[in-house]
């Protein structure tokens, strides 16, 4: 394997504490562009899904907020049956 570039060896340091903290808290790290981007994603969104009573609106038919989602159009699954879905 190939060793790595000056310039991804400057940008792992200069990306090692955003990587840490985020690491830290349980998010993604994905390294890009040849080590020069980072993308962080926390696997929390995972958990959220369209609301299906009112379908993503966050309003019932009468434009009043959705009871079921409290008008945000969205849900948050429960952690341990996400995981067992898996």
């Amino acid at each position: 394997m190939p060793a790595p570039s000056a310039a991804r060896r400057i940008c792992d340091r200069l990306f090692a504490a955003d990587d840490a903290r985020a690491r830290g808290r349980g998010w993604q790290v994905t390294v890009q562009r040849g080590g020069l981007g980072r993308r962080y994603r926390d696997p929390r969104f995972d958990l959220l899904v369209t609301c299906t009573e009112c379908h993503g609106a966050g309003v019932d038919g009468d434009d009043r907020p959705c009871r079921r989602c409290p008008g945000t159009g969205r849900l948050v699954l429960d952690r341990s049956s996400s995981i067992a879905a898996r």
